[in-house]
């Protein structure tokens, strides 16, 4: 293999590592109420609207209160990465710092443990 493509497979292995590390584990309690505020102000502005609706109930997706089965890992993937097929969503991880995510996480977790409407 020649030299450069080993070091541009070496580069893309350690991107991918760093990008999984980075949401490997939320960097914060995710039930503090700064975070979950921060992260209720950054859903208002860009997720309610059009797709998850006021206070993540109703919108074209389903919606986050009562949601038993809420995973923060995964919720943090799928804002990031986004979604294909059923349930598109547009990937957010070139848009927010693994910070912002999981300060959506957090308010999506608070959300997910209110009672269902």
């Amino acid at each position: 293999m020649r030299a450069a493509t080993l070091r541009q497979s070496l580069a893309t292995l350690l991107l991918a590592a760093a990008g999984a590390a980075a949401h490997a584990a939320a960097p914060f309690d995710l039930d503090d109420v700064g975070r979950i505020d921060a992260g209720k102000r950054r859903f208002g502005s860009t997720c309610a609207a059009y797709c998850h609706g006021s206070e993540g109930v109703g919108g074209r997706a389903p919606g986050f209160k009562g949601n038993t089965r809420f995973l923060p890992d995964e919720a943090y993937q799928i804002i990031s990465e986004g979604r294909r097929g059923q349930g598109v969503m547009p990937p957010w991880g070139k848009v927010y710092t693994p910070e912002q995510i999981w300060e959506l996480v957090a308010y999506l977790q608070h959300l997910s443990r209110q009672p269902a409407p």
